[in-house]
């Protein structure tokens, strides 16, 4: 069956816009009474009906015809709500079913995210075979030495980006010292848990989601290289974003939220379509969440050892891994 390419540019960002809201009001998904929540709720039949769409379209093969066929739009369909299904419905539960009762609250908190990143990891790598494309482009950005080399290079960034800020200070006449890490949390528990989350959502938005997309846009009518990637990674990011707005005392302090959200999903998917490197993004992004928990040491300057604020650490931070990330693929790159 194949429909119009406005149609399905239809379906590709509503899937997007309710799984940005399924993210934050993933409890006001209606369900049967009569039924166990996970099995009971519209979004449960949303993905068993995808699923049945994905099976005939696979039975029926290709139809030459105008427009797009309705096989190639399901596979992100089901990477976008899948996703949500499995981590709305059996996160919370298998956690409480898992953790001590008596656990405190920044600790069961700590835990519950390492909990989400290793989750994630674990549905992509299931959901890899909805698309052998985007399959292949994870593949290609996460394995063999990706990992050695995007986290050195995310590694040279930071350290070279502390280095020139101790420069400056001392060249200013500034002492400089250490301000160690400080979390509300288990310290090695955090660490743990931000990285993995920072690794599932780099490998989830910029390796399944974002391969997917770019195997899609041609095909939606974004012809040129350039409009592929842009709309890629723009579909991606926008879906980055609105997954990451907290909650907000209002209107303003969320659009903060999203801007930035959506502005660190847009680069990080510009780093790994230059380096080819998920671990990079996922060192960088990992860095980022240590940096705004208080997870990270940083340098501390004067005799009251301040310390930059975290938005201006994490500005820097991209900034250098620009250098670095356009250094290495001018190194990669044969002459």
């Amino acid at each position: 069956m194949r429909i119009p390419r406005a149609l399905a540019w239809l379906l590709i960002a509503m899937a997007v816009f309710t799984a940005g809201l399924l993210r934050q009001f993933h409890d006001l998904t209606p369900t049967s009474p009569f039924l166990a929540p996970a099995v009971g709720s519209l979004l449960f039949a949303c993905v068993v009906f995808l699923f049945l769409v994905a099976a005939r379209e696979r039975q029926i093969g290709a139809a030459p015809g105008p427009g797009i066929r309705l096989g190639s739009v399901t596979p992100i369909l089901l990477m976008l709500l899948v996703e949500k299904w499995v981590s709305s419905s059996f996160y919370q539960p298998f956690f409480v079913l898992a953790s001590p009762p008596d656990l405190a609250d920044d600790t069961a908190d700590a835990w519950f995210r390492l909990l989400c990143g290793v989750g994630l990891l674990v549905i992509v790598a299931l959901m890899v075979r909805f698309s052998r494309p985007a399959a292949s482009w994870v593949r290609g950005r996460l394995f063999g030495w990706k990992a050695v080399s995007g986290i050195a290079i995310a590694a040279c960034a930071i350290a070279g980006l502390s280095g020139c800020l101790a420069l400056v200070a001392f060249a200013a006449g500034s002492t400089i010292g250490v301000i160690l890490p400080r979390t509300p949390g288990p310290l090695a528990v955090v660490l743990f848990g931000q990285a993995a989350i920072a690794l599932g959502e780099e490998t989830y938005y910029r390796g399944l989601l974002l391969g997917e997309f770019l195997r899609l846009t041609p095909r939606l009518g974004l012809q040129s290289p350039s409009a592929r990637r842009w709309g890629a990674v723009m579909l991606s990011s926008i879906l980055f974003g609105m997954e990451h707005v907290g909650n907000s005392s209002g209107w303003t302090d969320g659009a903060r939220q999203l801007i930035f959200a959506l502005a660190l999903g847009t680069l990080l998917g510009l780093l790994v379509l230059v380096t080819d490197n998920l671990w990079f993004a996922a060192s960088l992004h990992a860095w980022i969440n240590w940096l705004l928990l208080g997870a990270a040491p940083r340098l501390g300057y004067g005799p009251a050892h301040a310390s930059l604020p975290a938005g201006a650490s994490v500005s820097l931070t991209l900034i250098a891994a620009f250098l670095a990330a356009f250094a290495f693929q001018r190194r990669a790159t044969p002459r």
